[in-house]
């Protein structure tokens, strides 16, 4: 879907969500080389900046959340491709960030692709702080009761904050190397963007840096607590089969074809029977209660 306006200086030339047609467009109306189209469509391309004759292409990663992909916070390409009276942006999926530059961000060429990063910088601190909630959730139903669903969440936010942290260290790769584009930051907004750019992307490197480390301790312990319950259960179990063993050891041996003492006297032989069984369990279950292992 093409959506173009005229601003001042430049076209902006918005494509979401193409399909072949706008890609045949884009080839041959916009005169865009193939090799660059086929970089577009493809979902794991990673930001960088490409030089062609007649125009610019950056490659940046935004956050965006989708529930039909395994990791539901993951990450898209978007591809800025300027030249000197047009600047047009293609993403395979909807880029609503781009519904938020204001007319006022828009001043010039270089200002409006600056500014784009910006946004892009920022919805990543919100996508982070989102997933921190979900961390927080998952942690407080674990402190609970331990089930699959939660520690499958944290596997989730775990491979988003791997997504995430190769986003933010090849959309910053890309600011360095577009600041030193000749005559591109000429402007003093344009150096202010630039920097305020670097900080939010460092920033939210240092989150998900934080972040990951919070979420690794997280599942250490629980680990760690699942590995405690597991032994104690087996100790458990181990402790009964003993208990029940002095019955069983007991039933089996007056279960023998053999003489047996007490035999010619069956109300005595079966309260010594019952004697038998009751001093080695209960000497069993002390002992485990002494040990705290029941």
């Amino acid at each position: 879907m093409f959506i173009s306006e005229k601003l001042k200086g430049f076209t902006w030339v918005n494509v979401g969500n193409p399909d072949h047609e706008d890609f045949e467009k884009l080839q041959d109306e916009y005169k865009i080389d193939e090799d660059t189209i086929s970089d577009i469509l493809d979902p794991d391309e990673q930001p960088r900046i490409e030089i062609e004759d007649d125009y610019k292409v950056i490659i940046v990663r935004f956050p965006i959340v989708n529930r039909e992909t395994d990791t539901q916070w993951h990450t898209e390409p978007l591809s800025i491709i300027y030249s000197t009276s047009r600047v047009i942006t293609v993403c395979r999926k909807r880029c609503d960030l781009l519904d938020k530059i204001k007319t006022a961000d828009k001043a010039n060429r270089e200002e409006f692709i600056l500014n784009i990063i910006y946004y892009i910088a920022e919805s990543y601190l919100r996508c982070l702080k989102e997933l921190n909630k979900r961390v927080v959730e998952s942690k407080k139903n674990l402190q609970q009761q331990i089930r699959k669903r939660d520690l499958l969440a944290l596997l989730d936010v775990e491979n988003s904050y791997t997504l995430y942290m190769t986003g933010l260290k090849g959309n910053l790769s890309v600011l360095d190397k577009l600041e030193k584009v000749r005559g591109f930051a000429k402007t003093d907004e344009c150096v202010e963007l630039v920097e305020d750019s670097r900080i939010e992307l460092s920033q939210g490197i240092e989150v998900v840096t934080s972040y990951t480390k919070m979420l690794k301790s997280i599942k250490e312990t629980f680990e760690s607590v699942i590995n405690i319950d597991s032994n104690t259960y087996i100790n458990r179990l181990t402790m009964w089969n003993i208990v029940l063993m002095a019955p069983t050891l007991v039933v089996g041996y007056y279960g023998m074809n053999v003489r047996l003492p007490f035999a010619e006297y069956t109300n005595t032989g079966l309260i010594i029977f019952a004697l038998i069984m009751a001093l080695l369990v209960g000497y069993a279950l002390v002992i485990a209660v002494w040990r705290r292992i029941i």
